[in-house]
């Protein structure tokens, strides 16, 4: 009898252990899946995977970073559940690099809007952790925003844009996408 009940209380003790390293292992990865990817290594893994959630949303992004690219910042993060996903990368180019871009900008964009204003703009997660909008030297490029389900009375409730960022005055340039 005494030998049963040692089985039976390693079995349970053993079943305990199982279901406690899934929980923890659970429980790690959804808040690891929380933090967006900073990390510029991860630029053509990430590169890959928006290309496949959503075709052309991150084709005016660069192949690779540029060479003459400085202070190159990254952020992604995939979305989850009913929150929204963006992908960024902000770089500081040589000033006749950026203003190419921003010439380029300006004829593919289908509107425009300078920093300072918040509303309806993409939101900077390359800049610092406490900005929320551009600062007013920056100039925001629409180069496409769709709605998730048009006519459907909740048009911009879920969607996409895209586009680009730049600053003349800082020699900086921002690639966009997000779906949200």
């Amino acid at each position: 009898m005494k030998r049963a009940i040692k089985w039976i209380g390693g079995i349970l003790g053993v079943l305990v252990l199982v279901v406690v390293s899934a929980f923890a292992w659970f429980a790690y990865s959804f808040l690891e899946s929380l933090e967006p990817i900073e990390s510029i290594d991860q630029y053509q893994e990430v590169l890959a995977y928006w290309k496949a959630c959503g075709p052309g949303l991150v084709d005016h992004f660069p192949s690779s970073v540029p060479a003459s690219a400085r202070n190159v910042k990254f952020s992604s993060f995939p979305g989850f559940l009913q929150g929204g996903g963006h992908v960024q990368i902000r770089m500081e180019l040589p000033e006749a690099e950026a203003k190419k871009l921003f010439e380029h900008a300006t004829k593919t964009a289908k509107q425009h809007r300078d920093g300072g204003n918040p509303v309806s703009g993409p939101s900077p997660h390359t800049l610092a952790k406490d900005a929320y909008e551009f600062p007013a030297d920056y100039r925001i490029f629409i180069f496409h925003a769709e709605p998730y389900k048009e006519g459907s009375g909740h048009d911009w409730n879920h969607g996409e844009s895209k586009g680009m960022v730049v600053s003349l005055q800082r020699n900086e340039v921002l690639y966009y996408a997000e779906q949200w």
